[in-house]
């Protein structure tokens, strides 16, 4: 097993998370792209989706994000909706200018993997923000990925794959579950904060059956074995807080709304999350911060800081 430890521990490790951004290009594209799955999906943008997801929020949250000092950002999946090759384009454009490859780690989501697509006409455009620290021990696209950035580990699954038509589920697998136990595991050890990244919520009734994670019954143990100090999702479109039990301590699980949502409804309305972890005597302290999109002035607000 490689591990990269790059960086110094400082007073407090600043991590940033966003998601689902849920950029959609249909223009342009040859018809035949559209006789598969993305049909349904690009009906479903035509309905609903795009009167939900506004690229000017997403504008004004990267612009807001480019202000803080930060040492990690991460972006937990569907920055497309469509999976076409000039959304995964787009998306490339909004991660540079969050920040360099090596300071934004992205995990992808269902929309990312919506039909089967070349790596060079989809995740080939996001290579260095998908990659680990050792991407020379690893094939192209080859989850968990492992970034060590001083005392934090970031760990992302990949829970995105083609599915059927109408199904937005997630699985994990055999063999990525494994590697993952085996880093966790490795991670602990060398007494770090571990953060697990995933797009699909991680827990039971968090989505309607045909959006969950469905190797959900294999991921409990996992995490009950190894535990992590935290687990950071997508996919749900809202702010959540819950729990999963690890071997020593309860493990928090947040979730986060849109990165380009325009709800009036405050769980739903477009945030990024300002965590900052600070390792103490007795272990860690982590509080949380989130800044949601206000609709009179077009600005992130920061809300109360909040202690996990």
């Amino acid at each position: 097993m490689s591990f990269v430890k790059t960086g110094a521990a400082s007073a407090a490790f600043t991590l940033i998370h966003i998601s689902d951004f849920h950029l959609c290009r249909p223009a342009g594209a040859h018809l035949s792209r559209f006789l598969n799955k993305r049909a349904f999906s690009y009906l479903s943008w035509g309905v609903r989706r795009r009167r939900e997801h506004r690229v000017e929020v997403l504008l004004a949250l990267v612009q807001a994000v480019r202000t803080m000092v930060v040492d990690q950002i991460a972006v937990t999946g569907d920055l497309t909706q469509l999976s076409l090759p000039a959304e995964f384009e787009q998306a490339r454009y909004h991660l540079q200018a969050l920040g360099r490859p090596e300071n934004v780690l992205v995990v992808p989501g269902n929309h990312d993997a919506l039909v089967p697509i070349p790596w060079e006409d989809g995740y080939a455009h996001w290579s260095g923000y998908l990659a680990p620290d050792s991407p020379g021990a690893e094939s192209p696209g080859l989850f968990p990925t492992l970034r060590i950035r001083g005392p934090v580990a970031l760990i992302g699954l990949s829970t995105a794959h083609p599915t059927r038509p109408l199904s937005a589920a997630g699985s994990i697998g055999a063999a990525q579950l494994a590697r993952c136990g085996e880093i966790l595991s490795e991670t602990a050890r060398r007494r770090l904060y571990r953060i697990l990244l995933i797009h699909h919520p991680p827990f039971r009734n968090a989505v309607s059956r045909h959006k969950r994670l469905t190797d959900l019954d294999r991921f409990y143990p996992l995490i009950q074995q190894h535990g992590a100090e935290l687990i950071l999702h997508g996919h749900a479109h809202r702010r959540s807080r819950a729990e999963l039990s690890g071997p020593l301590a309860r493990v928090p699980v947040l979730g986060i709304s849109s990165a380009s949502a325009v709800s009036q409804d405050p769980l739903h309305r477009a945030v990024f999350r300002v965590f900052r972890i600070t390792q103490t005597s007795a272990g860690w302290s982590t509080t949380c911060q989130d800044h949601a999109y206000e609709h009179g002035s077009g600005q992130f607000i920061p809300e109360p800081e909040v202690v996990l």
